[in-house]
């Protein structure tokens, strides 16, 4: 007895997986918190250190 089978049975076809849902926004998102928080992060040790 084999092991070996085919991966898809006869006159099956294949379907491609379905695309990912864009996650640029995710991205964009993510790049304005940090800029944000590194601006308040700036702003903050200015105070504190008295240069402001």
């Amino acid at each position: 007895m084999s092991i070996n089978m085919p991966a898809t049975l006869d006159g099956e076809t294949i379907q491609p997986a379905p695309a990912k849902r864009s996650t640029a926004w995710v991205e964009t998102a993510l790049a304005v918190l940090f800029a944000a928080s590194a601006v308040l992060f700036v702003s903050f040790v200015a105070v504190v250190t008295g240069i402001v």
